[in-house]
């Protein structure tokens, strides 16, 4: 069942995150996870963007930035987030091509350092069948900017024009159980958007861009 949830502005204030690392806090809902620590120190070297690829989307721009204090929560319930949720966007490519990259801006907060990268295909008007997946380690920590977790894929994905697909930030391996990641919020677009979370089936709903990018030929 597809529900469609909209995130009010209330559900996104920070509160005090239990058995959260130092500097880490949820909305009250457990939706959003922040970070308002001290600076701290890059886990993982900057990255560019592919030069010769033309994106599909991006929000994280060029050269890369994104709001390292804030994004989704990315988790599942036996972490210490307490909470399952995975996030997807839609992308509706404007002309027909190959998918050979994509990046997001998720920060490891607890847990497997780790992520799910995932290309699906629409299912109805949310996330369906998982057309390409990557599982990223050692990701940037939440809290620091600006690396990302990269899947440069061996075979590129062809996608249709004005066919609606999505990208996802997902945790479904047994190693991930305890993951507790945050996928950053976009500073180049700041947009209130259609998107998606998964909480045991897909719900959809609207608010802030993550930041990602997808590239293709």
């Amino acid at each position: 069942m597809i529900k469609s949830i909209l995130l009010s502005a209330a559900m996104l204030l920070p509160v005090a995150a239990f058995a959260a690392p130092a500097g880490v806090t949820l909305s009250p809902n457990k939706a959003v996870t922040f970070y308002h620590g001290p600076a701290l120190k890059h886990t993982l070297r900057p990255w560019s963007a592919p030069r010769g690829k033309k994106a599909i989307i991006d929000t994280l721009g060029d050269p890369i930035t994104y709001n390292s204090g804030s994004g989704w929560t990315v988790s599942n319930a036996q972490s210490q987030a307490g909470l399952q949720q995975w996030i997807a966007y839609p992308i509706v490519p404007k002309k027909s091509t190959t998918i050979t990259e994509i990046v997001e801006a998720v920060g490891y907060v607890v847990g497997d350092d780790s992520v799910t990268i995932a290309l699906m295909a629409d299912d109805n008007g949310a996330p369906g069948a998982v057309l390409e997946q990557k599982t990223v380690k050692n990701l940037e920590t939440f809290g620091q900017c600006c690396a990302v977790a990269v899947d440069k894929l061996k075979t590129g994905v062809p996608v249709t024009k004005g066919t609606t697909y999505w990208v996802g930030a997902i945790l479904p391996t047994k190693k991930q159980a305890t993951t507790w990641d945050a996928f950053n919020f976009s500073t180049v677009n700041t947009a209130n958007v259609p998107f998606a979370f998964y909480n045991g089936t897909w719900n959809l709903t609207s608010g802030p861009y993550a930041a990602f990018a997808v590239y293709g030929n």
